[in-house]
């Protein structure tokens, strides 16, 4: 079978041993979630992780992959492989992940499925699988303008876009984030704007729906920051799923 580059497939497990009793336990995901759980043997399994564009780490060993369709489906992922001592990888661009320092088995997620796009109270919220010709066409509705970043192609390139007023973020443990300006932990805020990577998984952006205003993302990291964010992760990521600075 043909691997996503930079990725090991897991070979279909036997029922025994370790990795049968892993492979076992990612199939509770499926009651967990609602979009797709397959064993990455399988060929939509496949096709998930084939979809990914860049793949921040190759994980040791793909026991399922979760292709979610909403903030929550990230949430309830995120909370059982932390039950079960498994990482997460997410596949979609931008959500680039440092190599594992574990070898632990691995749940990859998929992003793409997360594109509902909403207009409410003159803000889009966009999932960030969403394509920019979605959000255009919500937005055109209304008579207003998007402007997309460079090379932009779905809503996970919205750091570098205009009017950009905040995100929803889960991190590692499972707590969903809806950052702005005026979010009460400025400390996430600052990660985010330096780099969205580094402090969990970013599932929707919010926009000015008339494009107006720059890009927030501006926070620039200084010495000594990566501190900060070894900070961060021992505190939103305290089992290490998502391997963040640390």
């Amino acid at each position: 079978m043909s691997d996503a580059p930079g990725v090991t497939i897991s070979p279909r497990p036997s029922h025994d041993g370790a990795s049968g009793r892993v492979a076992r336990a990612a199939l509770e995901l499926g009651d967990l979630v609602d979009g797709p759980v397959n064993p990455s043997w399988t060929a939509d399994g496949a096709v998930d992780l084939l979809r990914a564009t860049s793949l921040g780490r190759p994980p040791a060993r793909v026991v399922a992959v979760v292709g979610a369709t909403s903030t929550a489906d990230v949430v309830a992922t995120l909370t059982w492989a932390a039950q079960q001592d498994t990482e997460v990888v997410v596949l979609d661009p931008h959500t680039a992940q440092p190599p594992s320092r574990t070898g632990r088995p691995a749940v990859a997620l998929s992003l793409a499925r997360v594109d509902r796009v909403e207009l409410r109270d003159g803000l889009v919220h966009a999932g960030v699988g969403a394509s920019w010709a979605q959000v255009r066409r919500v937005v055109a509705a209304t008579g207003g303008t998007v402007r997309v970043p460079r090379r932009g192609d779905t809503v996970a390139d919205a750091p570098g876009a205009g009017g950009l007023r905040g995100v929803t973020l889960v991190t590692g443990d499972g707590v969903v984030h809806h950052l702005a300006g005026a979010h009460p932990d400025p400390e996430l805020w600052w990660a985010f704007r330096c780099r969205p990577e580094a402090v969990g998984v970013v599932t929707e952006i919010v926009l000015d729906a008339d494009g107006a205003g720059p890009a927030l993302l501006a926070a620039e990291p200084g010495a000594g920051d990566e501190a900060r964010f070894a900070a961060l992760a021992r505190r939103h990521d305290p089992a290490d799923v998502l391997g963040l600075p640390g």
